[in-house]
């Protein structure tokens, strides 16, 4: 599971983006709190996933999503889609998309690509 070469160079143009609207599914609080304990973009990634299974795990459906979240969201579906058509799992909840994405970057980017850096 890796990105194409032009998969990488448009993740690359546009992380910033990408990466700030998955951070804002959650609050700034937790957000600050993982952003500490993390050393990985993946890392954090996943943390914003496993606190979305938790707003999942008790009825939330994702009904008070913003249009940018909703886009990013659709973005990642569709990569998802596109590398695993003949596969039977699908994704559908935030938290499954966000977690796919984590593990993508993780396992496609240099590992001086994903390191946070911090100021």
């Amino acid at each position: 599971m890796n990105l194409t070469k032009k998969e990488k160079l448009m993740i690359k143009k546009y992380f910033n983006a990408l990466f700030s609207c998955i951070c804002s599914f959650a609050s700034q609080e937790k957000i600050n709190e993982i952003y500490k304990k993390c050393k990985t973009y993946p890392e954090i990634i996943l943390l914003v996933a496993d606190s979305l299974k938790t707003k999942e795990a008790h009825g939330w459906m994702g009904e008070d999503l913003k249009e940018d979240q909703m886009n990013v969201l659709t973005l990642i579906s569709e990569m998802y889609l596109k590398r695993n058509k003949s596969k039977y799992k699908t994704i559908e909840k935030p938290s499954e998309i966000l977690s796919w994405f984590s593990i993508l970057l993780e396992n496609s980017l240099l590992k001086s690509e994903i390191i946070v850096k911090r100021k």
